[in-house]
Formats: structure tokens, C-alpha cells, sequence
């Protein structure tokens, strides 16, 4: 019996870059950004003031009214979400019963209702908290109301682990579809978290960039101050390729090829994804860095295995960077144009490999000379590559490597 093998076929964005495909695509091979000065928020003269702050969604458009008046605003970024990627997944798509399922990640689940809650508990007292606070303000409410719009009833599950959330959900789908357990599932990640208490609690922590411009996140460049604090939705519509065909799925974006998850040490992670996606020696791709951006990080610490492969290449190209590792010539960074978006993280990274040509990062500037490989920073690059690499590194040591292939050549 062959191998079932699992394709993306269907996108579902909200970034500061616009609500949609085509803005956030059109956005980065533009090369600009979607940090701005942070509005609806009351910032008590805090040091940063810039954001990745998504755009004004009209929910009416995508929600019926009780919906959207009960619903946490990660529930309806969620729900928004998974429209799209069903639409962007053509027709065809029948997504309920019990062989579609829903993987979420997220950061801080909904924690703008929590904000909202302790306000009304600490000023007016328990008798005044609302009743619709405990479905409003559950981590998983966001992945439940997904599945119940869609009709999904496979399994369905919220991962939290910092940044790597959107990612570590993707590879647990794809890992779904691949077992038999799954034909489809909408997976990905989701934080919407520009609320007073967690930008005043990252200013505390004193990792967010301070200067406050539109340039302000720089991970790769020796100038480099913080990270930029952001929201967001990306989503994905993964499928067992023959049930995408036969439904007239051509829409092929990328197959899933392997993941690699770690604790602490990354380069063991990315070693795990190239065993699991059986890939090609030789095979030319590009990485899409974490690309945090803190001062006292070491950002080559961010790509060990394409270093130690450049390294190999130049004495002669008799090692391997790890079993199955692709080449990936081509190095980037989605933070610089749309900033730190928590738990979508890994899933906003999937959709940002996924265009013909490669996105430049005008933020990447060089100038580090620990930054040595081959950035893309000058302008939108053509990169007919079978293959993208992206990791996310999130806080506590809970990293993601996803290993992304062209469906008509993998």
C-alpha cells in the first residue's frame, strides 16, 4: 500500500498586510509592512507603540449577528479563517462528517475576553460578570466553533505552545492524513492579542523593539533592537492528495513532505523533519528564519543545518547537512513585514513559502557578520524551488521544523 500523501489546497489569511490571500502576498513582494501605530488601545505611554495590528474585519459579512455578539474575537478570526481557506479551496470541498477535522494553535487563546472579564469583576463586582464569559473566554473555543461551522467532526484540538503552535498543529494534521485517521483538516494558527494588558506585559519584558517606524523589526541586521509584537490568522486546508484530485482539487499549493518538533535543541528537529519527509540530497529550496530579533540573540543560531551545509559544499560536498536535507539556498524572515504573531507563527510561515518567487525582506539589511548566507533583501527574487523549510522557535524550548514541497515535482 502506498504512502498517503497530504497537499495544501486551500489558504485562509488575516494579517496586518489585509484580510485575504492576495493582500498579504501582494503586500510582501511589495515589500511592506503591515506595523503601524497601534490604535483602539489605551498604551499609558508605554515605550512601543507600533504594531502588527490587523486591519478593521467586518464580521457581519462572514457571521450571522448572535454570532458575532457572543462569539470571543479569536472564535470569529477563527471561524473567518476557515472560510476562507474553504473558499480558497475551491469547490468541490465537502467538509463535513468524521474524515475532516480542525488543529488549531494559539498563543494566548482569548485572552481580550479575559481582560474584559477581570475588568467587570475588579470595578463592578462578581454579580455583574456575564454568564457568556465561560464559552467567550475557553482556549478551545476558537477550534470548537471552527468545527461547527464547517461541520467538521474528526478530531478536533487546540495546541499551545507558544510560537510554534500554528506549526506543531500543521504537522500533527498532516501526520493525521498521512496514518488513515483523516482525509482533510483545517489547521493552523491564530492569536488576537492586541489588548492593554499583553502589549503591557511585553513592554515589561523588554524584548520589543523601541523605534517605533514601520522598519522596526530587523531580526538579521546588526542595528537590530526587539521583536515587534503582532496579531493574526492562518489557516490551512491540508488534504490526502487523491481526495483533492478527485474532487477537482487541482489547486495544488504545496505538499506536506515532513515535520520536525524538539524541545530545546532545534537542529535535532530539523534533523526528525528530513527523515520524515524522505527528501532528495541536492534538492534546492529556501528557509524561512524565525527571525525574532532580540538583541542578545545569536541569529545564526536560527540556521545551523544550512550553514554546516555550506560548509560541507565547500569542502567538496561530501557531507550531508542531516538525511534528507534539501538545499536551501535562499534565506528570509516574514517578521520584518508583518511582526510577531504568536501562535500563528508556524502556520503563517506555510502560506509565506508558498508563491513562486521569493518574497524580499528590505529589513534584513546586512551588516552582522554572523548574518552570512544568502538573504533575500534586495527585492522579489525568482526562485523556481521545489522546496521551503520554515521554523518556529517558541518560548519554553517547544520548536517546530515544517518541510514544505512542490506538489508537482515532490
Amino acid at each position: 500500500m502506498s504512502a498517503r500523501r497530504v497537499v495544501i489546497t486551500g489558504l485562509g489569511l488575516a494579517t496586518p498586510l489585509g484580510i485575504g490571500v492576495d493582500p498579504f502576498w501582494e503586500g510582501l513582494m511589495e515589500g511592506r509592512s503591515g506595523v503601524r501605530p497601534v490604535t483602539g488601545v489605551d498604551l499609558q505611554e508605554m515605550p512601543t507603540t507600533h504594531y502588527g495590528q490587523l486591519p478593521p474585519i467586518d464580521w457581519d459579512r462572514w457571521l450571522e449577528p448572535k454570532e458575532a455578539s457572543l462569539w470571543s474575537g479569536a472564535s470569529k478570526l477563527a471561524v473567518v479563517g476557515s472560510m476562507l481557506a474553504a473558499e480558497d479551496a475551491g469547490a468541490g470541498g465537502d467538509w463535513a462528517g468524521p474524515r475532516t477535522g480542525v488543529l488549531l494553535g494559539t498563543g494566548y487563546g482569548c485572552s481580550y475576553e479575559f481582560e474584559q472579564h477581570y475588568e467587570t469583576w475588579f470595578s463592578k463586582g462578581w454579580k455583574k460578570t456575564k454568564p457568556v464569559t465561560v464559552p467567550k473566554i475557553m482556549a478551545n473555543a476558537p477550534a470548537s466553533h471552527m468545527a461547527m461551522k464547517l461541520g467538521a467532526r474528526g478530531i478536533n484540538a487546540t495546541i499551545s505552545t507558544a510560537c510554534s503552535s500554528g506549526a506543531i498543529a500543521a504537522g500533527l494534521a498532516a501526520q493525521q492524513i498521512r496514518a488513515g485517521l483523516l482525509d482533510a483538516c483545517f489547521t493552523g494558527g491564530l492569536d488576537f492579542i492586541c489588548n492593554a494588558s499583553i502589549v503591557a506585559a511585553w513592554n515589561t519584558l523588554r524584548v520589543l523593539s523601541r523605534r517605533n517606524d514601520p522598519t522596526a523589526s530587523r531580526p538579521f541586521s546588526k542595528d537590530r533592537d526587539g521583536l515587534v509584537f503582532s496579531e493574526g490568522c492562518a489557516l490551512l486546508v491540508l488534504e490526502e492528495r487523491g481526495r483533492a484530485l478527485a474532487r477537482g482539487g487541482t489547486h495544488l499549493r504545496r505538499g506536506e513532505r515532513g515535520r520536525g518538533d524538539q524541545r530545546r535543541d532545534q537542529h535535532r528537529g530539523a534533523r526528525r523533519r528530513g527523515r520524515g519527509g524522505g527528501d532528495p540530497h541536492g534538492a534546492r529550496g529556501r528557509g524561512d528564519r524565525h527571525g525574532r530579533g532580540r538583541l542578545r540573540e545569536r541569529p545564526r543560531d536560527e540556521h545551523p543545518p544550512q550553514r554546516r551545509q555550506r560548509d560541507e559544499d565547500a569542502e567538496g560536498g561530501a557531507g550531508r547537512a542531516g538525511a534528507g536535507d534539501p538545499r536551501l539556498q535562499h534565506q528570509g524572515a516574514h517578521r520584518p513585514r508583518d511582526g510577531c504573531r504568536g501562535g500563528d507563527r508556524g502556520g503563517g510561515d506555510g502560506p509565506r513559502a508558498l508563491p513562486p518567487a521569493g518574497a524580499p525582506d528590505p529589513e534584513l539589511r546586512p551588516g552582522d557578520p554572523e548574518c552570512d548566507l544568502d538573504y533575500v533583501a534586495e527585492g522579489p527574487r525568482s526562485l523556481p524551488l521545489r522546496y521551503a523549510l520554515t521554523n518556529s522557535f517558541g518560548f519554553g524550548g517547544q520548536n517546530s521544523v515544517l518541510l514544505l514541497a512542490s506538489p508537482h515535482g515532490s
